[in-house]
């Protein structure tokens, strides 16, 4: 079934904004893995007007694909018609491929245009590639991204069984709610309590409801697991005698849970002057395959006076969906041992950053370092 975000775009504007997200994805995953690659940034967006015309694209392309072949490279097209080429580090030279679009392009054009880069080292110049195209494009808010295969056979629990056993769960026991605290640099000065997140700790609860095993994998999040976790937390923070009484709050949820009567009950408690200092995050993953819905999503929280963050699993992810330009003022990391190395994107203002998962103190003496002022995790209490 096409969605609404597919039907709004051209056939060729789809291929290329899903080249876009899966590019974004292969260059994460080298720089979490570690693994090495090569990329060919072909900038045609820096050539000749001539040279940008369809036709040569598709020059380009038929040209390149040959070639690609047998070494199982992938060649992704982005929105502003510059093409990337990623292939195996060894085994195959990717200067071969440059020396062809010399003769294609004539030695001036290749030299300014094409560039031989090495995965993970030089990430950050195809990624800063991938955010120019994205930048002559519409919003990136129409931006889709392929859907994953379900993964079986790996331990994980069984998204159905879990979302049948929670019908009957009492979350009560599995609600964990830790404060934001805005930290300043200074020593003598005092951390100041912002918002409680609460979540549900989905582990724990799997390895009652599903066994010890379930427990060491993390669940995947389907989106009916989704919206049944989100619908029973709703439920439980909309305790009229407890929800009036509460401070601000802050949420991580999907998209439909904003349309639910759970959500509706809950808003309907919270005192305005509230929701105003409460946070609700949507996942990243969530804004980039539903754009059509993450912006009724927006529009609705901005209507009831509750502030919108996103929650990106690798800062990465914010070359296709730029804070500022999706309406969105802060943006939830969780912190990870790559996270120093890699820094914050440029594009990104840390103080609008929430630094999650500060475990341990090089969490929270990076983030200060790095100008970030909002953190949530076990080593901070409000």
């Amino acid at each position: 079934m096409t969605s609404l975000a597919e039907a709004l775009l051209p056939r060729q504007g789809r291929m290329k904004l899903a080249d876009a997200a899966a590019l974004s994805a292969l260059v994460q995953e080298s720089v979490a893995s570690n693994a090495p690659r090569q990329a060919l940034l072909v900038r045609l967006a820096l050539l000749a007007p001539r040279l940008r015309e369809e036709h040569h694209q598709r020059l380009l392309r038929e040209t390149l694909e040959p070639l690609l072949r047998p070494s199982r490279a992938r060649l992704f097209t982005l929105p502003n018609g510059d093409l990337v080429a990623v292939g195996p580090e060894r085994g195959w030279h990717m200067e071969n491929v440059a020396q062809r679009l010399i003769t294609l392009l004539g030695a001036e054009a290749a030299g300014e245009g094409a560039s031989l880069l090495r995965l993970p080292d030089q990430a950050t110049i195809v990624l800063a590639a991938l955010e120019e195209a994205l930048a002559e494009d519409p919003p990136p808010l129409m931006h889709v991204l392929p859907p994953r295969p379900a993964v079986e056979g790996d331990g994980a629990p069984d998204p159905t069984r879990l979302a049948q056993a929670l019908g009957g769960a009492n979350l009560s026991a599995f609600l964990r709610c830790r404060p934001v605290l805005r930290v300043a640099p200074e020593a003598e000065a005092e951390a100041s309590a912002q918002w409680t997140e609460w979540q549900v700790d989905v582990p724990e609860l799997s390895a009652i409801l599903l066994g010890e095993r379930a427990a060491a994998a993390s669940p995947a999040l389907t989106p009916h697991l989704r919206g049944v976790l989100d619908g029973r937390l709703l439920a439980e923070l909309a305790r009229p005698e407890e929800a009036t009484q509460r401070g601000p709050i802050g949420l991580s949820l999907g998209l439909a849970a904003l349309d639910s009567a759970a959500f509706r009950k809950l808003d309907s408690l919270v005192a305005p002057e509230v929701r105003a200092r409460s946070v609700i995050g949507l996942p990243a993953a969530a804004v980039l395959a539903d754009p059509v819905g993450f912006r009724a999503a927006r529009e609705v929280l901005a209507d009831r006076g509750w502030r919108l963050a996103l929650d990106a699993a690798d800062p990465a992810v914010l070359a296709l969906l730029p804070p500022r330009r999706c309406g969105v003022a802060l943006v939830r990391l969780r912190f990870d041992h790559s996270l120093p190395a890699r820094g914050l994107p440029p594009s990104l203002p840390p103080a609008s950053v929430v630094l999650t998962g500060v475990d341990r103190a090089v969490a929270l003496g990076w983030g200060l370092d790095a100008g970030i002022r909002l953190f949530e995790g076990r080593l901070l209490r409000g």
